[in-house]
């Protein structure tokens, strides 16, 4: 055999070794679901321990681990119904907005006024004690009006309402540092109605109790 049948087939065999191992899968890899089977990058969300989710409407999107939201708000998911579960209620400044306990307290306004009829000391009275005998919750006070008058001016009215009745509550020993208040104008009413019927229900202010997540 000379020299040049030598190199032949000892170049034969090199491409036949090297097609061989290129031929060859990568053992223990499980792949993702939807499709993915690239690496996950170091830092990105899959090497967290997030999932990309694919599909209609959804193609490619991370998503965190489903605790993740729980726990960057200061809530246990073993409490709040689930790993992915908040407690029910918005959130605000950390607190958990509860808008049932306060709702029969809700105060009237005469039209075009802010001062607190007689008829309504009762209800903030009781909201009052209840806020002194709870020195863990806080609590939100939203000024309201009816559809009459400029935007301008029942924005104003509706604060200065909130206002009346946070004093209100001050005088009868509540901090002053937790009782906040919000002016919405006409732009929430509780009544879609043009007329007085609608309209003695829209002058008005209501009561959010903020609780803790802790004790929800």
């Amino acid at each position: 055999m000379n020299c040049l049948t030598k190199l032949g087939l000892i170049a034969l065999l090199a491409v036949v070794a090297i097609g061989s191992g290129c031929s060859k899968k990568p053992k223990n890899i499980t792949p993702i679901p939807n499709g993915y089977n690239g690496s996950a990058a170091p830092g990105s969300d899959l090497s967290q321990g997030g999932a990309l989710r694919g599909g209609p409407g959804n193609s490619g999107r991370f998503t965190q681990p489903t605790d993740t939201a729980p726990r960057e708000l200061g809530i246990d998911p073993s409490k709040a119904g689930g790993s992915n579960e908040l407690p029910s209620g918005n959130l605000r400044d950390g607190k958990i907005e509860d808008r049932e306990t306060f709702k029969a307290n809700t105060v009237y306004f005469e039209y075009d006024k802010s001062a607190i009829k007689s008829s309504e000391l009762a209800k903030i009275a009781a909201v009052a004690e209840h806020l002194k005998s709870h020195a863990e919750a806080s609590l939100a006070v939203e000024g309201h009006c009816d559809e009459r008058g400029t935007e301008e001016y029942n924005r104003s009215l509706s604060e200065r309402r909130a206002l009346s009745i946070r004093e209100r509550l001050v005088n009868l020993g509540v901090s002053a540092n937790r009782v906040t208040t919000e002016a919405f104008g006409e732009d929430k009413p509780a009544d879609l109605g043009h007329d007085e019927s609608a309209w003695s229900k829209n002058r008005r202010g209501e009561f959010i109790l903020l609780v803790p997540p802790s004790l929800k």
